[in-house]
């Protein structure tokens, strides 16, 4: 399926856009609810088995530092976006600006499409760290479970059960349209699982640490061998899958399409997991910087500044535009650095005075 049509930047470029762009977004955006869904479920478990009782004084604090995390520097950005949007009279007659402050501008509707298009996926994650231990906490309180390696299999199966359930459902008569991008993919309703994949992954690291260690290679081969054709569906020519004629494969397209990506990507896991050391210091160093400035590049990596260089680049010749391509990587880093260090660790710093530390 090809995305886009860009022959003013080169062939080869001209190639990533038209076959490899959407896919490789596509597959990047699942990969971090699974590596969301595993770090955060490690935080949640731990809490969970330690605490004589999974109280809300826990729940609280892990919205205090989740959120102390994520939404200063989401409420930076997306106040900058907006001032620019206005500076530079951009009108549209999309949704108020201010749902986006509190995650609702795609709760269960398409996400706006001209404006902050990275912030779709952070509402999934948002409304996943608010519902799932608010599920653990009433769950906890009304059945009052004895064994809770049990309990908490339970309480995380039915989590994403119900809402593969509403993806099925919706697949019969999609409440958004026929487009499966802005209506299921980018809808927080239809997508709470997917970070649901990587809790359970920690479930089971948690509780049979051996015996995913031992299946760690085999579910690596199986999750790569997944993606692999789950990403040639998705590109194929022949094939359509996101936009099928055919009603069988849309409706199978529609309910289990965004089921099976995260819940591949999350068998990547163990494996990942499992590699725990590099011995290059240079390596060591450039992807512990990479982590720490991540949250900062996936803000402000496109709608801030990838558009304005796109623009551009249809003005000027193929090597003119591959060296305005490093430089925007170079720019990227180089905010996010700055961000991290001046917003970001400050802000976490000051967490530590409203919370107390998780197990």
């Amino acid at each position: 399926m090809r995305v886009s049509n860009v022959p003013y930047i080169g062939t080869p470029v001209k190639f990533f856009f038209d076959y490899l762009h959407y896919p490789l977004a596509l597959g990047g955006v699942e990969l971090f609810f699974v590596l969301s869904g595993f770090l955060i479920g490690n935080i949640l478990i731990r809490t969970f088995v330690s605490s004589a009782t999974f109280s809300f004084s826990e729940v609280r604090n892990f919205w205090v530092r989740r959120w102390f995390r994520t939404l200063p520097l989401f409420w930076l950005i997306l106040t900058t976006e907006i001032i620019l949007y206005k500076l530079m009279d951009l009108r549209s007659h999309e949704m108020p600006k201010s749902l986006f402050y509190v995650f609702l501008q795609n709760i269960w509707y398409p996400h706006p499409q001209y404006f902050f298009g990275e912030a779709w996926s952070l509402s999934v994650e948002e409304w996943f760290y608010l519902t799932l231990p608010v599920a653990m906490c009433l769950a906890a309180v009304i059945f009052k479970p004895k064994n809770k390696q049990a309990f908490l299999l339970k309480v995380f199966a039915g989590y994403v059960l119900t809402f593969v359930a509403i993806r099925f459902i919706n697949a019969f008569h999609p409440i958004n349209g026929p487009d499966q991008d802005s209506g299921i993919r980018k809808v927080v309703l239809f997508r709470l699982d997917a970070v649901m994949y990587g809790v359970l992954m920690a479930y089971f690291n948690y509780y049979y640490p051996a015996a995913l260690h031992k299946l760690k290679n085999y579910l690596l081969a199986v999750g790569l061998a997944g993606i692999v054709v789950l990403s040639w569906l998705v590109i194929s020519d022949k094939i359509h899958i996101m936009n099928a004629a055919n009603p069988a494969l849309r409706f199978a397209s529609d309910a289990f399409l965004y089921l099976l990506l995260p819940l591949f990507f999350s068998f990547w896991l163990p494996y990942a997991n499992s590699v725990t050391q590099l011995r290059n210091k240079y390596a060591l160093g450039f992807f512990t910087h990479i982590s720490k400035i991540s949250y900062s590049m996936y803000l402000v990596h496109f709608s801030l500044i990838f558009i304005p260089f796109f623009i551009y680049m249809k003005q000027v010749p193929p090597h003119t535009a591959a060296l305005l391509y490093l430089l925007y990587w170079a720019i990227v880093i180089g905010l996010s650095t700055t961000l991290y260090k001046y917003f970001e660790y400050p802000v976490m710093r000051l967490r530590e005075r409203f919370s107390k530390k998780e197990r």
